[in-house]
């Protein structure tokens, strides 16, 4: 049994991809944390009223006041800054791993190009292999129809892919040779 393929991944293959991949990340949970607050922060304002009367007021008339209400819009403010300027960093880092996303691929691909070539060079080898095997069956039909056999009598078996000089195969063991994966 062939051993199983391991390919690195893109921040594998490239440092900074995966640094700005990293720092998306952390960026977009926060962004996520901080929205999830700001919601229930919302939800708590509509739900609990801030006292009508200021602090000091309440003092003087012998009333008390949490306070922690009232600081509540203030920090809905810092929350809601804070959103955007993740926002607008996570864009940024998406942006410039975006733009190392061709490095990153390129050194994947040279990493595994070995790999992939002796795999391609095992196909063509079966492949090869198959068209031999076709054309010895083929040889039958034309020994047959050679002696005028009407060879309707023996349903053929033929495959354009194999079949011709300019056949599939012939093609692909090409293309592969000329991209130099094999």
């Amino acid at each position: 049994m062939p051993k199983p393929l391991t390919v690195p991944t893109l921040a594998e293959a490239d440092a900074e991809y995966g640094s700005l991949s990293e720092r998306y990340t952390a960026l977009t949970n926060e962004l996520a944390g901080i929205s999830r607050e700001a919601e229930e922060l919302e939800a708590d304002i509509r739900a609990r009223r801030a006292p009508s009367i200021r602090p000091g007021v309440a003092e003087l008339i012998g009333a008390t006041v949490d306070l922690s209400l009232l600081e509540r819009p203030k920090r809905l403010r810092e929350l809601r800054q804070r959103a955007g300027d993740l926002e607008q960093a996570a864009e940024i880092i998406r942006r410039r791993r975006d733009d190392r996303l061709s490095a990153a691929s390129l050194a994947a691909c040279k990493a595994t190009k070995a790999e992939y070539a002796r795999r391609i060079g095992k196909f063509v080898d079966a492949l090869q292999a198959a068209k031999a095997a076709y054309d010895a069956a083929e040889e039958v039909l034309d020994a047959l129809e050679r002696e005028g056999a009407q060879i309707g009598y023996m349903p053929p078996a033929r495959s354009s892919f194999f079949a011709g000089a300019e056949n599939g195969v012939t093609r692909y063991v090409s293309e592969a040779w000329g991209n130099s994966n094999v």
